[in-house]
C-alpha cells in the first residue's frame, strides 16, 4: 500500500509541476510583451533625442558669426 501511495504523490507533484510550469510559461509570455513594448518606447525616445541633437546642431550652426571676406583688388 505504500508504494501506491507513493506513486499517487508522485503523479500529484507531477501535475502541480506541470501547472507551475503552465503559470510561469504565461508569465514568460506577458514579461515578454512588457520587453517589447518598452523596447518600442525607448526606441522611439532614441529617435526623439538624436533628432532634437541634429536640431541644436543645425541651430548652432545658423547662430554662428559668418566669416566676412574681403576682396582687395588693386
Amino acid at each position: 500500500m505504500s508504494s501506491l501511495r507513493d506513486a499517487l504523490e508522485a503523479v500529484r507533484e507531477a501535475l502541480r509541476l506541470v501547472d507551475e510550469v503552465r503559470r510561469v510559461a504565461d508569465r514568460i509570455g506577458e514579461l515578454t510583451q512588457e520587453v517589447r513594448e518598452l523596447d518600442r518606447r525607448v526606441s522611439r525616445l532614441e529617435g526623439k533625442w538624436e533628432a532634437a541633437m541634429d536640431f541644436g546642431r543645425v541651430s548652432a550652426v545658423r547662430r554662428l558669426p559668418r566669416k566676412t571676406t574681403s576682396k582687395n583688388e588693386d
